[in-house]
This record gives structure tokens, C-alpha cells and sequence, in this order.
């Protein structure tokens, strides 16, 4: 591709990152009686989600995907971790209430729209959040000042055990605790493919790679 600077990770890194990834939630979720909502948040995630649940092996029993957008509430993305509506695809908001939930995401940059899913989740009675990233890119990190002391309230359970703060000093490093299912880090470079994009192009590559400067600067 022309406008792609370099490579990041190739077909087949992906694949046989995407594939571990599979197997440990199947290990997290085996034996358990119901296994998790696999939810996808549209639309950069669509090829992570396909391959992941493809990958899941052993199948949790009662394992179920969903797909769901977020969508802002317009003026009030600082004032609260709940400033998304979740609008889930062929079905109720209510399909979380009480399961476990694996978020699906294409990568996380600075974290708020994550922070504001987990908010949004936590409000529609999700038993337990976490996360799998296709892409990680921690160095962005920032929640605008987002205060730790909200996190215990607002943000829900995680499937490794009851939400707390201790040891804990930043509501970023708060945040990466939900992070369990994480396929690369990312340095901070505009990447686009495997479902993420540059004003709709590009999601159809079969690889992540680094967007010329050229065609987003003006």
C-alpha cells in the first residue's frame, strides 16, 4: 500500500498473538457455569472480534457475542465516567445484566472512551468487565484528570477479583487492571488496518501498519 509507511505487525503476528489470546480467556472462563458476553465495540474492532472468537477453544459453555456502539453525550465528556450511551445491536441493553463481560476494542489510546464504557457497563449491572485489546498504546494514556477516588464507585467489578485502589496511585494505572487480554504494544504512531482506520480506508488490510504523515497532515 502506498500510503503505508512501514509495517507494525504482519499477518501472521497478529494471527498467533489473536490465537493466545483466545486460549486464555477459554482457560479464564473454563469450568465456570455460564461463560462471558464477548462484546464488541463497533467498528474498529470487527476483525480483532472475528478472530478472537474464533479462537476461543475450548468454547466457554453459554458464551455469547454482542456487538454495541458508543456514542457520546454531547458537552459532558469530563464530567462523569458514565458519559457514553451503549447502544447494543439486535437486542436490549438489559443482555449484560448480571454476566460477566469481555469488551472487545481495537486499541486503547488515551483510555477515555474505555474509562467511559466501563462506567456505562457498570450502570447496565454487569456481574464482572475486562478487556482485550488487539493494540495497547499505554504511552497515550491520560483520563484528564479523572480522580482515583471515583474509580471503587463508578467502574464495575473485574473478573480477577473484587475493584480496589490499594496500591494503586493513578486512575491510569487503575484503568490498565482491566487490560487482561492485550495482543501487542503500540508506540505512538497513527496505525491504521485490521479494522482501524484513516477517515473509513484502510480497515481491510490484513496487517497494522504506519500511516503516512502525508496523508492526514495537511
Amino acid at each position: 500500500e502506498a500510503d503505508i509507511e512501514r509495517v507494525l505487525f504482519t499477518r501472521e503476528a497478529i494471527e498467533g498473538r489473536v490465537s493466545e489470546l483466545g486460549k486464555l480467556i477459554a482457560e479464564d472462563f473454563a469450568g465456570r457455569r455460564e461463560g462471558p458476553i464477548v462484546l464488541g465495540i463497533l467498528k474498529g474492532c470487527f476483525a480483532f472480534f472475528s478472530d478472537l472468537c474464533r479462537s476461543l477453544s475450548p468454547c466457554p459453555r453459554g458464551c455469547e457475542v454482542h456487538f454495541a456502539r458508543a456514542s457520546s453525550y454531547e458537552g459532558k465528556a469530563t464530567e462523569s465516567s458514565r458519559s457514553v450511551k451503549l447502544s447494543f445491536l439486535g437486542g436490549g441493553d438489559d443482555v449484560v445484566r448480571g454476566r460477566d463481560v469481555v469488551i472487545v476494542e481495537d486499541i486503547v489510546d488515551t483510555g477515555g472512551t474505555l474509562l467511559s464504557v466501563l462506567g456505562a457497563l457498570k450502570d447496565l449491572g454487569a456481574r464482572s468487565v475486562t478487556v482485550a485489546a488487539l493494540l495497547n498504546k499505554s504511552c497515550r494514556r491520560d483520563l484528564g484528570g479523572f480522580p482515583l477516588s471515583r474509580c471503587e464507585s463508578e467502574l464495575p467489578p473485574r473478573l480477577d477479583g473484587p475493584i480496589t485502589t490499594d496500591g494503586v496511585t493513578t486512575s491510569e494505572e487503575f484503568l490498565g487492571k482491566y487490560l487482561r487480554y492485550v495482543g501487542f504494544e503500540c508506540p505512538d504512531e497513527f496505525v491504521v488496518g485490521y479494522g482501524m482506520d484513516y477517515d473509513e480506508q484502510y480497515r481491510t488490510l490484513g496487517y497494522v501498519g504506519v500511516l503516512k504523515a502525508s496523508v492526514y497532515s495537511p
